[in-house]
């Protein structure tokens, strides 16, 4: 959506107000969605050549994007948008932890 579906998926889900300077907002949401090919495609990498480290990917993409939030709020940048796909994030970075907890418990009942 990020990437082949840019105004349809910043008016509908990133809820942009596309009133100024609509293709900077467009080709930054672009090159989000080309994150996620990069994201997406180097765990599918991961996930068959190092299985071992899956699940520290997992926990790993969370933190990431917190640490990346940090740094935008250490610059004064905050969304005013109200950016449904927010929603979509919160779901994808639960799913993380849990599976990254679930790991973890698994590791810890093997021992």
């Amino acid at each position: 959506m990020h990437t082949f579906f840019l105004t349809w998926s910043a008016t509908t889900f990133a809820r942009l107000p596309l009133l100024t300077q609509d293709n900077e907002q467009l080709f930054l949401l672009g090159i989000f969605g080309i994150s996620n090919f990069l994201t997406g495609l180097l765990y599918v990498l991961i996930s068959k050549k190092a299985k071992e480290l899956s699940p520290y990917v997992l926990i790993i993409i969370p933190s990431a994007y917190l640490l990346g939030l940090l740094g935008i709020w250490s610059g004064g940048v905050y969304a005013h948008a109200a950016f449904f796909g927010k929603y979509f994030m919160f779901t994808y970075f639960a799913l993380c932890i849990l599976t990254f907890l679930n790991f973890l418990i698994q590791k810890r009942k093997a021992r």
